[in-house]
């Protein structure tokens, strides 16, 4: 059973992607459970809370979490043959949020932790390097200039495409929340599964640079911004959909 370990510092979209996922799920509730969600996280927005899980990175105490926000699914390989690590990943984390409501009043907290968690899983899940290959800490380990800046292929996915617009995450998500309404009806009607094998498909689909590329830059956002500004959209459309069943009237 595969897995990557995250360096401390590994975060998936950074405070800005994960607050426009929050952001375009809030659009997105019906109104029950907008005013449920709202009393139980106590007036905070989705976007604000969805940056719990990496918040809470700083203690100590909640180390066994970090794999919760990944999974590793080999190039060559269903989730199924991988299987999930005894610790637990993205995957396993999720249905059980998602299934189970006693997984969401983790004490000491209330059921507001468990929908923190879920805004941010469900970002995680749908950046294509959280679910990684297994071999370079989902892409944290492929060094790269990016413009001229050092950094890594993960962190350009998390938080460098994403700044490089130079957009507020209300500004953002105002620029991406354009789905269809079919497109909103397919892509709630996937299960996590699916969201994490179209991570995987991306991963595979060419975002990993040639080996003698040494910097990124204007090229490399104008090939891929379209793919991440859908994984944003898909995330929060979808964390809507699961709250709506969660939460609705």
């Amino acid at each position: 059973m595969g897995g990557f370990l995250f360096s401390i510092n590994a975060f998936a979209w950074g405070p800005t992607g994960h607050r426009i996922v929050g952001a375009i799920a809030e659009r997105h509730l019906s109104p029950c459970a907008k005013e449920k969600i709202h009393d139980l996280l106590q007036g905070e927005s989705l976007a604000m809370a969805s940056t719990w899980m990496d918040n809470i990175k700083s203690d100590p105490s909640y180390r066994s979490w970090n794999p919760w926000h990944y999974c590793t699914i080999p190039d060559h390989q269903s989730y199924e043959e991988a299987g999930t690590p005894k610790q637990g990943d993205v995957i396993a984390t999720l249905h059980r949020l998602m299934v189970d409501p006693n997984a969401r009043k983790l004490a000491p907290w209330n059921e507001a932790s468990g929908i923190k968690m879920l805004a941010h899983l469900i970002g995680d899940i749908h950046q294509p390097l959280h679910v990684g290959n297994g071999t370079d800490r989902g892409g944290n380990d492929w060094k790269i200039q990016w413009f001229s800046g050092s950094t890594n292929l993960h962190r350009v996915w998390d938080s460098d495409m994403i700044k490089h617009q130079a957009l507020s995450y209300t500004e953002y998500a105002d620029w991406i929340d354009r789905a269809s309404e079919a497109d909103v009806q397919s892509w709630q009607a996937d299960d996590v599964l699916v969201w994490a094998q179209e991570s995987k498909t991306i991963r595979l689909g060419g975002i990993y640079p040639d080996v003698d590329t040494k910097s990124l830059g204007y090229a490399y956002s104008y090939k891929h911004i379209s793919t991440l500004n859908q994984r944003l959209l898909q995330a929060g459309i979808r964390l809507a959909a699961v709250l709506n069943r969660m939460y609705g009237c």
